[in-house]
C-alpha cells in the first residue's frame, strides 16, 4: 500500500514537470504564429532582389461608425425650390391684390364691388394655403431643419449647388446606432483615398426603403457627381496608438497577410499585418510592428519567394 502512495505521487510530480515545461513551448508556438522564421541574405542577394526599405512612422486609429448614403441631384433640390418660391410669389401678389380691392371697395366712392374683393381675399387665401402646401413638401423631402428657410439663404446655397461647388448628401447610419446631428467625414464608395469634411448637418426623413438614422449634410469642394455613392464616417471612441504600414510592403502568402521588417544588416523576419483597418495608402497597426522599424516596401514579394523556397535566385 505504501509502495502504491509512493508511485503515485511520483507520476504526479512527473505530470507537474511535464506540464511546466510545456507551458513556454505553447507560448513560444502561439508567438510564432505572427512571425516567419526569418531570412539572411548577403549583400549581393539583397541588391538582386532589388529589396528597398522604409521606416515606419507612427500614427493613431481611431474606431468609426459607418453610414452609407449618395449625393443628391440637383434637380430635386431645384424644383423644390421653384415650386416653394412660385408659390411664395403667387401668394404676395394676390395678397396685394386682395389689398387693392379692399381699398376701392369701401367709401361712398367704391370703385369695385364688394363681391371682387372678396373674390380677390379667397385667391389670396388659396395662395396662401399654396405657399404652406410647398415648404411642407419641402420638409418632407428635406426636412424642417434644412438651412434654407429665407429666400436669401435658398439662393445662395442654390447658387453652391448649381456651380458644384458644394453637394447635397443624404446618409443612412444602422439601426441602434446613436448618432445625433454633428459633422462626419464623406468618402467615395470604394476608394480608400481622400475624404472630405460635412458642413451643416440636419436631420432627414425616415426613409422606409433603408432602415436607420439618416442625415443630410452639405459638402463643400469635393468634387463628387450626383447620384454617386458615398460612404460617411464618425470617429468612436479613444484613439490608439500604432504605425502606418504601407500597402507596398503587403505580400499574401499562407491565407495571411505579411510584411517583411529588416532586422539586421540584410536580415529580413516576415510579420503578420492586421489589415481590417486600411488608412489612405497603407494599413494601420497596433501590434507586431513599431515606429522606426524599417519595412520592405519594394521587393517583398521576391523575398517571400525566396523565404519559402531558399533554391529561388533573383532573375539575371
Amino acid at each position: 500500500m505504501r509502495h502504491g502512495l509512493k508511485m503515485a505521487a511520483l507520476a504526479a510530480l512527473l505530470a507537474l514537470c511535464a506540464c511546466g515545461k510545456g507551458a513556454p513551448a505553447a507560448d513560444k508556438k502561439e508567438a510564432d504564429k505572427d512571425e516567419g522564421p526569418g531570412i539572411t541574405l548577403t549583400e549581393e542577394q539583397s541588391e538582386g532582389l532589388g529589396l528597398q526599405t522604409a521606416k515606419l512612422t507612427p500614427a493613431s486609429y481611431r474606431g468609426q461608425l459607418a453610414g452609407y448614403g449618395m449625393v443628391m441631384s440637383f434637380d430635386t433640390i431645384a424644383q423644390s425650390d421653384a415650386d416653394t418660391t412660385s408659390a411664395e410669389a403667387a401668394a404676395a401678389q394676390s395678397q396685394a391684390a386682395a389689398a387693392r380691392a379692399r381699398d376701392l371697395s369701401t367709401g361712398e366712392d367704391a370703385a369695385v364691388s364688394r363681391e371682387t374683393y372678396e373674390a380677390a381675399a379667397a385667391k389670396a387665401a388659396t395662395d396662401a394655403a399654396s405657399v404652406l402646401l410647398a415648404r411642407r413638401k419641402a420638409d418632407a423631402a428635406f426636412g424642417p431643419d434644412a438651412p434654407w428657410r429665407t429666400p436669401a439663404q435658398r439662393t445662395a446655397i442654390l447658387q453652391r449647388l448649381q456651380s458644384g461647388k458644394s453637394v447635397l448628401v443624404k446618409v443612412t447610419f444602422p439601426i441602434g446606432a446613436t448618432v445625433a446631428p454633428q459633422r462626419f467625414n464623406v468618402a467615395r464608395m470604394g476608394a480608400n483615398g481622400r475624404s472630405w469634411p460635412t458642413g451643416a448637418v440636419w436631420n432627414a426623413p425616415a426613409d422606409a426603403a433603408i432602415p436607420g438614422r439618416s442625415l443630410f449634410a452639405l459638402v463643400d469642394g469635393s468634387g463628387l457627381a450626383q447620384g454617386e455613392r458615398v460612404i460617411a464616417t464618425i470617429p468612436v471612441g479613444a484613439a490608439v496608438a500604432g504605425v502606418l504600414v504601407p500597402r507596398s510592403a503587403l505580400v499574401m502568402g499562407e491565407s495571411d497577410s505579411w510584411a517583411y521588417l529588416k532586422t539586421g544588416e540584410n536580415t529580413y523576419v516576415r510579420s503578420r499585418i492586421d489589415t481590417s483597418r486600411p488608412d489612405g495608402d497603407g494599413y494601420f497597426v497596433s501590434q507586431g510592428f513599431t515606429p522606426g522599424q524599417e519595412v520592405v516596401t519594394t521587393g517583398a514579394g521576391q523575398l517571400y519567394a525566396r523565404e519559402v523556397n531558399p533554391a529561388t535566385e533573383p532573375a539575371d
